[in-house]
């Protein structure tokens, strides 16, 4: 199915973004935030003692900044994401796709410092085990639509998606990119999993289900 704008109607939920000022003026992390504070899809610039007044314990992902403003890490809220274990994460980016795509893979151990956040080319050069990947997300910066998420069966219902989804979103509004949003295409096991959380605000109803990604794969 061809991208299209982000529907209107799919930003029902109240999803904000802060952009934490230094001293200077520096932007030092962007905070992505679920409250009632200031409307969905709502960018604040706040000073780093009236962020801590205005998003409290609300945070959904941290993304850390460098100097340069490129994202080094990406921390997911234990309020969001409280099952998880601590994650890293590393982004491969589907230059030659069309449209062009990113995906962002969730990891655990191999070394690596929890929110790190490494290129594909770091990636290879870190020893891994196949159990050390949890799961990733795939979406178009073009437009923000996601068209993949998967975790791997033994780390379900750990909140490992939640915890992808953050840090995706997160990603992608720290770059100025569009924020993530899904169409109505999913598994059956994706229905489930976008009926129980506040991210079912940002998908469309279900129109087509796809296949299992795995042949395990079933709901409940």
């Amino acid at each position: 199915m061809p991208d299209a704008a982000e529907p209107a109607r799919l930003a029902a939920g109240c999803w904000w973004q802060c952009a934490v000022l230094e001293a200077g003026g520096r932007v030092a992390r962007l905070v992505v935030v679920e409250s009632h504070a200031y409307p969905d899809g709502t960018r604040v610039e706040l000073t780093e003692q009236m962020a801590i007044t205005q998003i409290g314990d609300s945070a959904l992902c941290v993304a850390e900044l460098d100097e340069a403003g490129q994202v080094v890490s990406l921390q997911p809220s234990r309020r969001f994401a409280p099952k998880a274990p601590p994650i890293w994460f590393a982004e491969v980016r589907e230059s030659t796709a069309t449209p062009p795509a990113t995906n962002l893979l969730a990891f655990t151990g191999a070394g690596q410092a929890p929110g790190s956040l490494v290129s594909e080319a770091d990636l290879s050069n870190i020893a891994l085990d196949s159990s050390d990947q949890l799961g990733a997300v795939r979406w178009h910066p073009a437009t923000g639509r996601s068209d993949q998420l998967y975790v791997q069966p033994d780390w379900r219902r750990r909140n490992v998606a939640s915890a992808l989804l953050g840090a995706a979103e997160c990603l992608s509004v720290a770059r100025g990119w569009p924020r993530l949003w899904g169409d109505g295409q999913r598994t059956e096991l994706g229905e489930v999993a976008r009926n129980a959380r506040t991210w079912s605000k940002r998908t469309a109803d279900l129109t087509d289900t796809a296949p299992p990604m795995t042949p395990t794969d079933a709901p409940g």
